[in-house]
């Protein structure tokens, strides 16, 4: 009856735990050093379920070793929960209405909900070759999220998740000698989902993962100013104008230090990037401000200026359209 009850209890419990988690920064720092413990608590869990499946069920050490790897594993399902759900605001709120960010965040979502069950977080973890798939993206989600909040950029941050996922690797290797494996296909299948995050990022797909924990709070496109702030804001000149400022707001957490860009783009191709540093803190978020005077031969059109990260990431945009 306990046994039955007890995976409704662990989702009731973490339910709680992420509506009440303490998202501060030296939570964040906590979460970053789970990422990492995750992967040996794994191969611990790994070991033991050999050593329990090779046991004799009547002697004195096989309940030790049964007490051991169900502690180790629902350790392990907690470090995972706690990744994910630490996580998963700050992508909501850095969400910036993309396809992009939208599969990526359905995805943190499945693994949210397959972190919240005892069973099926167990069958994943210990009878699917894919199972170690869910650590190696809970370990990117959180440190993607994370380790610019504790002063490291974007980009290296993305980079940094991206090793941690491809710790896949060497743990799938150390459990298929605990299995006995040794075969080609289940080399590659290990090697495959260790190198999928970092071929992917290198391919350019960090334009999918939202740009936790910024987000935009504002954009305005105008022809004055005042201080940083647009005083004429509009989404249409009639004739080109004899320049144009886009002023936007960044919401970053207190600590985050980060190199972002203002990409104006005319009828989705690029024709300026211009640098911005940004400090968190703020309420309201950091004001940052360009110009845009060039507007080459041919001005009508429709354009944009859109906040990106040095690697790609995209905050969000405002457009404008010159001419009819």
């Amino acid at each position: 009856m306990v046994h039955r009850l007890l995976p409704w209890a662990s989702l009731a419990v973490g339910i709680v735990g992420a509506l009440m988690m303490d998202r501060g920064p030296k939570r964040g720092a906590i979460v970053a050093v789970v990422s990492i413990v995750t992967w040996i608590v794994l191969l611990v869990v790994l070991w033991l379920g050999r050593l329990r499946e090779h046991g004799e069920p009547a002697h004195p050490k096989a309940r030790l070793v049964f007490g051991a790897h169900f502690s180790t594993l629902l350790l392990t399902q907690s470090s995972i929960h706690l990744q994910v759900y630490f996580a998963l605001p700050f992508y909501f709120k850095a969400w910036a209405g993309t396809v992009g960010h939208t599969v990526f965040l359905v995805l943190v979502g499945v693994a949210a909900i397959a972190s919240l069950w005892d069973p099926l977080t167990e069958y994943l973890l210990l009878r699917t070759r894919f199972g170690v798939a869910l650590p190696a993206f809970a370990s990117f989600v959180a440190l993607a999220a994370v380790l610019p909040g504790l002063g490291i950029g974007n980009g290296v941050s993305l980079w940094v998740a991206a090793g941690a996922a491809g710790l896949a690797l060497p743990v799938l290797a150390v459990a298929d000698r605990l299995q006995g494996r040794s075969r080609p296909r289940d080399l590659l299948v290990a090697v495959g989902i260790a190198l999928v995050v970092p071929i992917a990022l290198a391919l350019g797909a960090a334009r999918i993962v939202p740009a936790a924990p910024m987000h935009l709070v504002s954009a305005d496109i105008g022809t004055r100013q005042s201080g940083r702030e647009v005083v004429d804001p509009t989404d249409h000149f009639a004739k080109k104008p004899s320049r144009m400022m886009c002023a936007t707001a960044i919401f970053a957490p207190l600590g985050v230090k980060d190199r972002l860009y203002h990409v104006w783009r005319k009828d989705g191709r690029v024709v300026d990037r211009i640098e911005l540093e940004i400090a968190g803190g703020r309420e309201d978020g950091f004001r940052t401000w360009s110009i845009k005077r060039n507007f080459g031969d041919d001005p009508e059109g429709e354009w944009s200026c859109a906040v990106e990260t040095e690697s790609g990431q995209f905050l969000g945009e405002r457009r404008v359209r010159i001419g009819s």
